[in-house]
């Protein structure tokens, strides 16, 4: 039976990740098997020859097909786990790091020990801890079976690779990180609960609570902390929450007029808060949008590595329809002073993220550098990719030579129409201008965004 603190290591956010991709996976198979079908069958040849190659590629669109139906079992298996296993340990988690402390303690084997009062808040919480535990293993047992089995049928029948990628994928969902450390977990549960009154409880919660985390756990920061602002909106309440980083892909950059060091990684539905230049969250669970800056690093081969951060620049509109626009500039702290930069190489941008029935989207303009990622996660913990974006350049002068320019993402400056007035009433029309947005402030004291009113003669 797995311990108290193994359950706090779980990360199971891969499994919806994996369920995406076999899918994908699934439906390329679908579609190659009957483009190779239909090409054999076309062509215009008679006699056994053609009777042959049909018979073949009948046998192996039939085997391509029971190949996908492999992977959509996977794919079900994964989401299942995903969806059944989330909010158990968010709630295990959320207890054994709010009520865990000496007096009390808690055993191997989910023993509960210290509690003098087992009616007051704290003991009915950690009475539940058992039960609790019970049923994620009983989860945990049964997708657990359904995913070995879904990979035994990928073992007799599916490529090599592909199994060995999906495999891959599952193997690391319980990894042992840095993220998992029961300090960083209980660093990040504070910051969400001196915001919000409660202790995060949701996977919602808990990615929000991770962006809030004050402190750097990179060695690479030397200890220096984040800057994070905050705008309080109005939740749309179905639409989790929206994660945007902006991260560089390379491990060393020049960024005017120094190098720098990178994030050293690709792409990442799962991507940690630190491991980026910026991250942008908007909470539509909790009403909230965090603008985070991470700490600038001088790249070591230019003499001892020096750590530094500056304070992100954020102005936050709403509409009515619970759109978001978020203004924002980030300048790095190595970067020459803006006197002496008349280009402007800050990490900048006005993004629009928008709730539909089919998910957010997201349109705006913002610059060239560095990469983009934007995911969404439903509040059962399911996640999927709302936009991926290269930097224009990917080699070291990237920032230096792209930071200034900028180019439109998705509809661009049009997705600005509800934010803005148009005071029109005869004679010299004057230009339309942005209503007054919140200027993102201290986590400490984050301000309400204004709401933007409604067109005249809209109820």
């Amino acid at each position: 039976m797995p311990t108290p603190l193994q359950v706090l290591t779980w990360d199971i956010s891969g499994y919806a990740t994996t369920a995406t991709n076999a899918t994908q996976i699934a439906d390329a198979i679908v579609k190659a098997s009957g483009t190779m079908h239909a090409t054999i069958h076309d062509l215009l040849w008679q006699g056994a020859a053609r009777q042959s190659a049909e018979a073949k590629a009948d046998a192996e669109q039939t085997q391509m097909r029971a190949i996908a139906t492999a992977y959509d079992d996977l794919a079900t298996a994964c989401a299942g786990a995903a969806n059944a296993m989330a909010d158990l340990i968010a709630t295990i988690k959320s207890i054994i790091l709010n009520y865990v402390h000496p007096p009390v303690s808690i055993g191997d084997d989910w023993s509960i020990e210290g509690v003098e009062d087992w009616n007051s808040e704290a003991g009915v919480q950690l009475s539940r801890l058992a039960g609790l535990a019970s049923t994620l293993f009983a989860a945990d047992a049964e997708w657990g079976a359904k995913i070995a089995a879904a990979n035994g049928e990928l073992e007799a029948m599916a490529p090599a690779t592909a199994l060995a990628a999906a495999n891959a994928v599952i193997q690391a969902d319980k990894k042992n990180d840095t993220r998992a450390d029961p300090e960083r977990i209980r660093t990040s549960a504070a910051a969400f609960q001196q915001m919000f009154g409660h202790p995060p409880t949701s996977p919602t919660d808990w990615a929000t609570a991770e962006v809030l985390n004050p402190k750097s756990y990179d060695p690479k920061y030397q200890n220096i902390g984040p800057e994070i602002k905050v705008v309080r909106i109005n939740p749309v309440q179905g639409q989790g929450v929206v994660r945007a980083a902006e991260y560089i892909e390379r491990g060393d950059v020049f960024n005017f007029p120094s190098w720098d060091r990178g994030d050293g990684r690709t792409n990442d539905m799962n991507f940690d808060p630190e491991h980026a230049r910026v991250t942008t969250y908007v909470d539509y669970e909790n009403g909230v949008v965090v603008m985070r800056q991470n700490p600038s690093v001088t790249n070591p081969y230019l003499g001892d590595p020096e750590a530094k951060v500056a304070e992100p620049q954020a102005d936050v509109w709403q509409a009515g329809d619970g759109s978001v626009r978020v203004q924002y500039r980030c300048k790095n702290p190595f970067a020459a002073p803006d006197a002496l930069d008349p280009w402007d190489h800050s990490v900048n941008g006005d993004l629009v993220f928008s709730p539909g029935s089919d998910g957010v989207s997201v349109n705006g303009i913002r610059t060239n550098y560095p990469w983009l990622e934007v995911y969404q996660d439903a509040p059962n913990g399911a996640s999927h990719t709302v936009a991926l974006e290269n930097a224009k350049t990917g080699d070291a002068l990237g920032p230096a030579t792209n930071l200034p320019d900028h180019h439109n993402v998705g509809f661009g400056a049009n997705a600005f129409r509800p934010f803005m007035e148009y005071p029109w009433s005869g004679g010299d029309l004057p230009p339309a201008r942005d209503y007054p947005g919140t200027a993102a402030g201290p986590v400490s004291n984050p301000p309400m965004v204004h709401q933007i009113p409604l067109p005249k003669g809209v109820a």
